[in-house]
């Protein structure tokens, strides 16, 4: 759905399936979303009183990118949405309760420097609650996992200066580890827009989604494949369906990476001082980033999510893939503020597996 089309039908036509039903109204979230109006965003949900759970996040996800693109000079131009949903269960005549794996493709553009518009991919897994009322289908309750963060906040603008540096010279530079690192990570990001197959994850590997975030354990899979041998400290049990702490928890994922020299850290510090030039280069800690390294997100004393910088932006942004949510060359930071540190690792490929 692009935003030359109207924010809201009137009513759901009496005929649509609850899947049907279900992609009518996470289009026009995400739609009133990117336009910043909270009326048409209010129409979708059945309590919009303050503090009614499932309206207040969708408000604060709305508050969030607002935010984060005046901040970093972004201009957001359309969203395409699709939704893959199961059967319902009926929790009475006009209640229902469904799961949606949510693919939203999202093109935006740089306000300044090179302006060609682009578009990353996001996937996000919910399970709603849905109310037939007097007006139609509204969304009565909401679950789901890290759909950009939305309980961050931003203060401030902190943009950093264009990098220009064309992503077929970065690649080029690339080693054989880190080009099937891409590769894969490419392969299995799930359901984001851009990801490869069928939007589904490696089903060798157990999902964490639902159980503590599935980051690590995709980061790890990414750099098994990328050349790296498992270890007794770092390694998927095919037994018992388990991965160890330093294989699916990204605090241990981040020591062990360190500490057995697989990848050093090249910076560290909040998004305004990694996006603050230094001297004599006059180049900001952003710049160092290259395809197949690692961004660590600390909050709260510990890391809580990596992802691998797998591109960049016509402006030179630098793009992350990562699970949960599922990112395809989403810019860096989207989802992330102020109090967040970020970790840059340099991983050190093997040249041949």
């Amino acid at each position: 759905m692009v935003f030359g089309i109207a924010l809201w039908l009137a009513n759901q036509a009496p005929s649509l399936s609850p899947q049907a039903i279900l992609q009518q109204l996470v289009q026009r979230e995400d739609v009133a979303t990117l336009l910043h109006h909270d009326d048409a965003l209010k129409r979708l949900f059945v309590d919009t009183s303050s503090g009614h759970a499932a309206y207040a996040k969708a408000k604060r996800r709305m508050e969030y990118v607002a935010a984060w693109s005046a901040a970093r000079g972004f201009r957001f131009t359309g969203v395409t949405v699709t939704v893959r949903s199961g059967p319902p269960r009926w929790l009475g005549n006009h209640v229902m309760r469904i799961y949606g794996a949510v693919s939203a493709r999202y093109s935006y553009a740089h306000k300044t420097g090179n302006k060609e518009s682009t578009w990353f991919g996001l996937g996000v897994y919910h399970w709603y609650t849905l109310d037939k009322t007097k007006t139609g289908w509204r969304i009565a309750n909401d679950e789901f996992i890290d759909p950009l963060n939305q309980e961050t906040r931003l203060t401030g603008r902190a943009t950093p200066a264009p990098i220009h540096v064309p992503e077929s010279t970065r690649r080029e530079a690339l080693s054989h580890g880190a080009r099937r690192a891409l590769d894969y990570a490419a392969h299995y990001c799930g359901a984001a827009p851009g990801c490869g197959n069928q939007m589904r994850y490696n089903s060798a590997f157990e999902d964490y989604n639902w159980n503590g975030g599935d980051c690590s354990n995709f980061i790890s899979q990414v750099l098994r494949a990328g050349g790296f041998p498992e270890t007794s400290a770092w390694n998927w049990d095919r037994h018992s369906k388990e991965g160890s702490p330093n294989w699916v928890n990204a605090t241990r994922l981040a020591q062990f990476l360190t500490h057995s020299g697989r990848a050093h850290l090249i910076a560290h510090g909040t998004f305004a001082q990694l996006a603050t030039p230094t001297l004599p280069q006059n180049r900001s800690a952003i710049h160092q980033l290259q395809l197949g390294d690692l961004i660590g997100y600390y909050e709260r004393n510990r890391t809580v999510h990596f992802a691998i910088v797998a591109g960049f932006d016509p402006d030179g942004y630098p793009l992350v893939i990562s699970h949960s949510a599922d990112r395809f060359r989403e810019p860096w930071d989207l989802g992330w503020d102020h109090t967040t540190i970020f970790y840059f690792y340099r991983v050190n490929y093997p040249e041949s597996r």
